[in-house]
């Protein structure tokens, strides 16, 4: 591999250039502040991790490191453009990172949602009893909060595999092998966009319901001074700029690397870095997970004809107490 004067810079075999690694020269001062701020978001979401025990934040943190060598690899390719290593790593990590923390947006949704919703509603008794029965009401149908989240993370694993795939086939240097690699990685992204896009149909739905009727949910008539909307809105965003960053990157493998949005990095700091970390900003103002310590009690209320049971033993066990209790 010889060092090219100018873009576009690639591999060279025998005077010829085998693939086209990029269009221009990756700025290392802009990956440098990215991987900077993508290191002080994912360190913030650690301490989240460890102080609200939020589990559903693994993929999260996962997409957060990988974003985090993402933008290091960008930043060494400045200096070494032709090389293979640092061209890989950085699009391999770019485009894994978005369904690690897309998964984590379907889990919060899923958690808020039975959260605000439990004991509101008879079950549909249509449906049958399984592990969804107690968050699928009536006038909740077809969208339901926890088979749906099921659906969604398996559409993030293909998404994340088709795209791991994709971004390893064209370091063979065949033209038939980037043909295959662009096809791989489109049909990944359209899965993607697809399950984000029913994604902000169900949240979208539910949260314009308890919007215009607060009462439908017990939990937020009984803790009117936490403003639970506001989550939904956080969760709606940042599947907006998921939309946005799967939009471009398709139309990036569409066009090709002679096209404008490849030819450009701009595109990739505008449209991926951004968007990307204001997901995980709002989702540090915003995290799901406190809800549970703020306010414990209205996500897990025991239903009326549970309290009743509750009080009834416990009057028959203080009366059974009474009885065996010796005489003074």
């Amino acid at each position: 591999m010889a060092l090219n004067d100018g873009p576009p810079f690639g591999p060279v075999v025998n005077g010829t250039m085998v693939v086209v690694f990029w269009e221009y020269r990756p700025s290392n001062v802009a990956g440098y502040i990215f991987l900077a701020l993508f290191a002080l978001a994912t360190l913030a979401h650690l301490v989240y991790f460890v102080w609200l025990r939020a589990w559903r934040f693994i993929p999260f943190l996962l997409g957060g490191i990988c974003l985090i060598f993402g933008y290091l690899e960008r930043a060494r390719a400045h200096t070494d453009p032709t090389s293979l290593d640092p061209w890989l790593l950085q699009n391999m990590l770019l485009l894994v990172a978005p369904p690690l923390l897309a998964a984590t947006l379907y889990m919060s949704y899923g958690h808020i949602a039975t959260a605000l919703l439990e004991g509101t509603y008879q079950p549909n008794p249509r449906r049958k009893r399984s592990c969804c029965s107690r968050c699928c009401y009536a006038w909740y149908v077809p969208f339901c909060t926890c088979s749906p989240t099921k659906l969604y993370v398996l559409a993030d694993v293909a998404a994340i595999f088709t795209q791991l795939i994709g971004t390893v086939l064209p370091a063979s240097g065949t033209p038939e092998a980037q043909r295959l690699s662009k096809i791989v990685v489109l049909a990944g992204l359209v899965v993607q966009l697809l399950a984000l896009g029913i994604f902000l149909v169900a949240c979208g739905r539910l949260h314009a319901r308890l919007r215009r009727d607060p009462a439908a949910s017990r939990a937020m008539l009984m803790d009117p001074g936490i403003n639970w909307l506001w989550y939904f809105v956080v969760m709606e965003v940042a599947a907006a700029m998921l939309v946005v960053r799967s939009v471009v990157r398709g139309a990036e493998y569409l066009e090709g690397m002679d096209g404008v949005v490849a030819g450009h990095e701009v595109f990739v700091y505008v449209f991926d870095a951004v968007p990307m970390l204001l997901v995980m900003l709002g989702f540090l103002v915003l995290h799901p997970s406190r809800l549970v310590r703020e306010q414990p009690n209205s996500i897990n209320i025991p239903h009326s004809s549970s309290l009743s049971r509750l009080i009834s033993i416990g009057f028959r066990s203080l009366t059974w107490a009474n009885k065996l209790s010796p005489l003074k």
